[in-house]
């Protein structure tokens, strides 16, 4: 069995649990050289059993993004790989979300994949090789009602990373947008959103592992863009094509 990411060094954010943590494993799995961040030191240590290194980092402090970065290219040289995964929900009426609650999603969802990219991408450019994989949402291709922090945040990134794509153009390094749906993690608790299934039933979240699968063929094959799920393409063509239609669908209108 071909082991796709043999010899590479890959750096995933967010990994002491779910999307984050099943990505490592996946990528650690098919050969790549995983080093791992996250703020959860049981889970960190738990997780440095399974890959190369567990670093505590919080991406939204710059001087600890800076000293977490600086110690995967002191060990490795290199990172080939970068994945954007870190990130936080908020999901709340227009009116309970304050610009202060809309600057906490940000700094997490964009501004701590702004800091993390800016500290690696200059060494992919220089070897003309590389890519920065950021996993954003569904949400940042449609808009949901109480998202609007989370939809801006991951509207944000998926915008900044195709612009950056498109400076990128000719340097080898490529970027790759993984937009998922809902995933079976923690994460829509860690949100305060504890109806999510009761809001949704006969809805069947992806799990962790599936996203993870899929993100590892979009960044092996350089994807520019990977909206996971056919319900969630299907929901986005809709959108595209016919808006107010799907707004129908949806009893907006």
């Amino acid at each position: 069995m071909t082991r796709r990411f043999a010899d590479q060094v890959v750096m995933v954010t967010g990994a002491t649990s779910g999307i984050g943590r099943a990505c490592a494993l996946a990528f650690a799995a098919d050969g790549a050289t995983v080093v791992g961040t996250g703020r959860d030191q049981e889970r960190l240590h738990a997780l440095s059993e399974h890959i190369d290194l567990a670093l505590t980092l919080d991406v939204t402090q710059a001087e600890e993004v800076g000293i977490a970065c600086q110690a995967v290219l002191d060990r490795h040289g290199r990172v080939d790989v970068l994945v954007n995964n870190a990130g936080i929900g908020l999901f709340e009426g227009w009116e309970d979300t304050g610009v202060a609650d809309i600057e906490r999603v940000m700094d997490v969802n964009l501004f701590g994949v702004v800091r993390v990219t800016r500290e690696l991408l200059p060494g992919m450019i220089e070897r003309g090789a590389g890519a920065v994989v950021n996993i954003a949402s569904v949400a940042g291709k449609r808009g949901y009602a109480n998202h609007t922090a989370y939809c801006a945040s991951k509207h944000a990134l998926i915008g900044w990373g195709e612009a950056l794509r498109c400076d990128l153009a000719g340097s080898g390094v490529d970027v790759v947008v993984v937009c998922p749906p809902a995933v079976r993690t923690p994460f829509f608790e860690n949100a305060g959103y504890l109806t999510f299934d009761e809001d949704h039933p006969h809805l069947e979240p992806m799990t962790a592992e599936q996203v993870a699968a899929e993100t590892l063929d979009a960044t092996a094959s350089r994807r520019r863009q990977a909206i996971l799920s056919r319900r969630a393409r299907v929901l986005y063509g809709l959108s595209v094509l016919a808006p107010s239609a799907l707004d129908r669908l949806r009893g907006l209108k």
